[in-house]
């Protein structure tokens, strides 16, 4: 090894100093403003830690009728009019009707019988419970993404997720 080689080794083995925190500072600032995080990234990236961790049971998506598409860049979206969420332990119809700005979800589970249904959406979560038939509703619901997280009674720490749909 050269002079030159041992001199750069011995600079990268030396604790960092006020120049190496600013030049990172710099470099942080930077990355943030030609490639941000994009938004909603750091909550997807914990929902699916935590399906991952509790082995949910993933809802599959099935359309009723026609929905019109919603073209994101940051997530494949549907726009939700009716759909249907299938597993092999529930289904779950949901439909949305728009109230004014806002929307009303009414949401049918089958089999019927009590269930803590959950609202993911824009960070923020919204609890419900189904009645003895499965029936649940959320009013006053901002249009966007979002996803619905149910949980049975007889099996509370194995929640089913559902895909993420544009409301």
């Amino acid at each position: 090894m050269n002079a030159d080689g041992r001199e750069l080794e011995a600079l990268a083995d030396a604790p960092l100093d006020e120049l190496d925190l600013e030049v990172l500072r710099r470099l942080d600032a930077l990355v943030d403003a030609v490639d941000p995080v994009p938004a909603g990234l750091v909550e997807r990236i914990g929902i699916a830690l935590t399906v991952e961790a509790l082995h949910a049971e993933v809802a599959e998506l099935h359309l009723v009728g026609e929905a019109a598409g919603a073209v994101r860049a940051d997530e494949t979206s549907i726009e939700a009019g009716t759909i249907t969420f299938t597993t092999d332990v529930l289904t779950v119809m949901v439909s949305v009707h728009p109230e004014g700005d806002r929307l009303r979800v009414d949401g049918w589970a089958a089999p019927a019988g009590l269930l803590t249904v959950e609202l993911h959406q824009h960070g923020d979560v919204v609890v419900t419970s189904s009645n003895a038939d499965g029936r649940f509703s959320f009013s006053d619901v901002e249009r966007g993404p979002a996803r619905f997280v149910l949980r049975r009674p007889a099996e509370p720490t194995v929640p089913i997720v559902t895909p993420q749909i544009e409301l």
